[in-house]
């Protein structure tokens, strides 16, 4: 990725710890998602868009999500120390497999690993920033490829993939609730570059609903006799 990035600014950090500790307690959340790739190869040239939303129950340690790509809608859900995620057409289904007890449960949720990409990388204040007309605060990042491979949630992200020689470039922004310091709106853009061809990826989430009564439903089909080596057809 060239040279290494500047070392972080101590008030970035003071407000990344902030946010670390303010979702600490937090037992319930909701979050949306967008993600735009656009990949071109020569004189070709495609874009694909991602959807989705869903919600989090951290003390019931339950989640549960909806994908949307292109003409498919994919559901995903996490019970326990179990994952489920939905298998296109034409094999349906759900493919499963264990969630990482190495670390707190929460970490497998979209907001807490965001926060994690953060604490894991060099930051930088920016100050006052308005978005959707309130006042939050702005914290930047230059993670590295490592960090983002290790917290790369592929059941959200659409199995994008990313090495560490690919990756060219890569930010991310972290929007913060001044009076809570809890995060509003992230967003990571990627750049990657391989054999000519480049791809440029950004995936915004937004979070609220912080606290709000959240019951989570697993449904019975998700555990009859679940891919146990991934989805059919996938990469």
């Amino acid at each position: 990725m060239g040279d290494s990035p500047p070392p972080s600014d101590e008030r970035a950090v003071a407000a990344v710890e902030e946010a670390s500790r303010s979702i600490a307690p937090v037992e319930a959340y909701r979050f949306k998602m967008d993600m735009q790739v656009t990949a071109s190869d020569g004189d070709q040239s495609r874009t694909l868009s991602v959807d989705g939303s869903g919600a989090v129950n951290v003390s019931a340690k339950r989640m549960q999500a909806t994908t949307r790509m292109q003409d498919q809608t994919v559901k995903s859900y996490v019970d326990g120390y179990r994952a489920y995620q939905g298998c296109q057409d034409p094999w349906g289904g759900y493919a499963v497999e264990n969630v990482s007890r190495s670390e707190p449960w929460a970490t497998a949720t979209p907001l807490h690993r965001q926060v994690l990409l953060f604490e894991r990388s060099n930051v930088y204040w920016r100050g006052n920033a308005t978005l959707d007309g309130n006042r939050t605060v702005l914290v930047t990042a230059s993670p590295s490829a490592d960090t983002i491979e290790s917290l790369m949630d592929r059941r959200q992200a659409g199995d994008v993939a990313l090495d560490r020689g690919s990756l060219e470039n890569a930010t991310a922004r972290l929007w913060l609730d001044p009076d809570t310091n809890r995060p509003v709106q992230s967003e990571l853009t990627i750049k990657i570059s391989q054999r000519g061809a480049t791809a440029t990826a950004t995936i915004t989430a937004q979070y609220s609903g912080y606290g709000e009564p959240t019951a989570i439903s697993i449904p019975s089909e998700v555990s009859d006799d679940p891919y146990e080596l991934g989805c059919p057809g996938a990469s």
